[in-house]
């Protein structure tokens, strides 16, 4: 009878046993998942563009934060100050995450903003962002085409360094910038006509130039990294002709201002060509009013890399200045001189054409 009781029990039992899961596998209903701990991802909202130029003071900013976590704090940053937060400000749920807005008072000329939010895994910053209020309706658009060359046979040391330091001194100024680096002749083309073809009239449009340059009848080029020259009869064809682009310029903005900064390598790097180095390397363009160019040295003379910094040498003293308010183009070429002679270099800033109006990077807005 015990026997029989046993295995009766036995059965009961053994379903249980063969379907158990080994006890390290069981969750308890009221376990809930880990949240992944991780700093805030932030999205601009408005302004979405990196530059703007605006006629208005105040700005409606809004920026889109994911967090899983709670928002420990969060501001915008405008020019370097702390501008609303949790206790102010205004917030909202939506699809992307959090929105986050903010009337943001900008001051005359160039304002940087930023948004940093954080939460117990972490703070983020966003990337600045550069608006320009020109007020009384005076907004002007002004743009800029950086381009850069390093690397050639004969390589260079400065350029793209030149133009990136020239990039960011720009986009504080209210430039909509675009900087083209290591360019071949396809691609400069390219990047040319996208720029040259968004122009406005009554603008203000910039061309930077740093790498080799070469003149040959007398014109002006622009060297491609990947140009490949064996006779002077080739180069029309390798480069890109610099007279090409001032035309261009002219014909889209004729109303406007016009500036090229040429900070070309001057030397002739093909030294089996009849002229070689001694030759000359520049020549007048005689550009329309309206249009300037500033050559980085005196026709005839090199313009240096300088291999101990940086920057070129012109662009070195170009970016230092350029900022300064209330300086107009000539004032800053006569300091940008200054600094040249100061160090001991045979080097003299150029100048081509005339505008018609004063011309000023950072003026003082009244």
């Amino acid at each position: 009878m015990k026997k029989i009781l046993f295995l009766g029990v036995l059965m009961l039992v053994r379903p249980w046993l063969v379907s158990a899961q080994p006890i390290q596998d069981f969750k308890t209903p009221w376990e809930t998942p880990k949240i992944p701990e991780k700093a805030p991802v932030i999205t601009w909202q408005s302004p979405s563009a990196g530059e703007l130029t605006v006629d208005k003071p105040i700005l409606k900013a809004s920026v889109c934060v994911q967090s899983a976590l709670e928002l420990i704090r969060y501001h915008f940053v405008v020019n370097g100050k702390k501008v609303g937060g949790i206790e102010r400000g205004f917030r909202k749920q939506t699809t992307c995450g959090q929105e986050i807005l903010h009337d943001l008072t900008l001051e005359e000329g160039s304002n940087e903003i930023r948004f940093i939010a954080e939460n117990k895994a972490g703070s983020t910053t966003t990337e600045s962002h550069y608006i320009t209020y020109r007020a009384g309706g005076s907004h002007i658009a002004r743009s800029a085409l950086i381009l850069a060359n390093n690397t050639y046979s004969i390589p260079l040391k400065n350029p793209v360094n030149d133009g990136r330091a020239l990039q960011s001194q720009l986009k504080k100024l209210g430039y909509e910038v675009t900087l083209v680096e290591n360019q071949n002749l396809k691609d400069l083309k390219t990047a040319i006509d996208k720029y040259t073809e968004n122009l406005s009239d009554k603008s203000i449009s910039l061309f930077f130039y740093a790498g080799h340059g070469l003149m040959v009848k007398r014109e002006n080029y622009i060297v491609p990294t990947t140009a490949h020259i064996k006779s002077e009869s080739d180069v029309e064809y390798e480069c890109f002709a610099l007279s090409r682009l001032v035309d261009r310029m002219k014909e889209k903005n004729p109303n406007g201002s016009n500036l090229v900064l040429w900070d070309a390598c001057r030397n002739n790097p093909y030294r089996s060509w009849t002229r070689g180095v001694e030759g000359a390397v520049h020549t007048n363009i005689n550009p329309p009013v309206g249009t300037m160019i500033i050559y980085a040295t005196e026709p005839g003379k090199t313009a240096i890399d300088n291999a101990e910094g940086s920057n070129g040498l012109f662009t070195g003293e170009l970016v230092r200045h350029i900022e300064t308010p209330d300086i107009d183009i000539y004032e800053l070429m006569r300091r940008i001189d200054k600094g040249l002679s100061d160090r001991n270099t045979p080097q003299t800033p150029y100048p081509e054409g005339t505008f018609r109006t004063q011309f000023m990077f950072n003026p003082t807005l009244k």
